[in-house]
């Protein structure tokens, strides 16, 4: 995956989703992510897992249309 940066993240989720959309999914907590948000990991500096986690994201809603 590389050297990520908040940028990459940021960057997927304007071309994939809603504005809307991609608020809520930085903000809220995620299973995955032991019931923390990703917007809280980012701060952290765990951008690869954030960036990981919202490639399977994507690619489930689209499976799920």
């Amino acid at each position: 995956m590389g050297n990520l940066s908040k940028y990459d993240v940021l960057s997927l989720l304007s071309k994939k989703m809603p504005f809307f959309a991609a608020t809520q999914w930085l903000k809220n907590p995620h299973a995955e992510f032991d019931g923390k948000a990703p917007s809280d990991l980012m701060k952290n500096g765990e951008i690869n897992s954030v960036y990981a986690q919202l490639e399977k994201d994507i690619k489930s809603k689209k499976k799920n249309g």
